[in-house]
């Protein structure tokens, strides 16, 4: 498919078929002449080359596909020796049967189906049954047209662009929402310094202490006037 072809401009799809069959004769009977339409004589092949076309036809019963024969060519009476090697039936072929076939698709099928048939032919003039009557290779080739109407593809939609503030412009309000729920604890001071803390340790003022009222004893003997 060309998809180069403007919409709603109709088309024909091709595609082909090859058929390939080989039959060896008996012995022919002395009285044949050597210029009848009968069996090839020994030691020679005939290769007939037959188009087929197949198209569709729009009537009044709707559509229908028709055959016709493009092309039927018969390349007779050919020495075996002389085709014995694909290159050879390749030469008989480009020099003999494509000149003949006028329409440029049947001859694309021709040339598609060349290979096969050259191995084919080849085959056939090198087996030892053509010394008994000669061989008769057939090749069929059916060529199948279809017309479509190539369509646009769909359009793809138009994409969408994203436009991305820059990051200077952030506004701060998710910052201050997150510092006033989260409340971190403030450390305090410790009296008694760190390790390793060099500076002086805070003075702690003492109370002074009476002299005599330390101790218990001392209670003791200052109450001991009033016995």
């Amino acid at each position: 498919m060309d998809h180069r072809l403007p919409r709603g401009v109709p088309a024909v799809r091709l595609s082909s078929r090859l058929q390939l069959a080989t039959t060896f004769g008996a012995e022919p009977a002395p009285s044949s002449r050597r210029g009848s339409r009968g069996p090839p004589p020994a030691m020679t092949a005939d290769v007939r080359v037959v188009v087929r076309r197949h198209f569709p036809v729009v009537g009044p019963g709707g559509t229908r596909i028709a055959e016709k024969v493009a092309a039927d060519i018969a390349l007779r009476r050919r020495q075996s020796r002389r085709l014995r090697l694909p290159e050879s039936v390749e030469r008989a072929l480009a020099d003999e049967v494509l000149p003949l076939v006028a329409h440029p698709f049947d001859r694309g099928a021709v040339v598609a189906a060349r290979n096969e048939i050259c191995m084919h032919v080849a085959a056939a003039c090198d087996d030892q049954r053509i010394v008994r009557g000669g061989a008769r290779v057939h090749v069929l080739i059916d060529t199948f047209a279809c017309p479509v109407v190539f369509r646009s593809p769909p359009c793809k939609p138009a994409s969408q662009r994203v436009v991305r503030a820059p990051g200077n412009l952030v506004a701060p309000a998710a910052t201050q929402t997150m510092d006033s729920e989260i409340t971190v604890p403030t450390k305090k001071p410790n009296p008694y310094g760190v390790i390793g803390d060099r500076r002086p340790k805070p003075v702690v003022e003492e109370m002074p202490k009476l002299e005599g009222f330390g101790t218990m004893a001392g209670w003791t003997d200052s109450f001991s006037i009033f016995r």
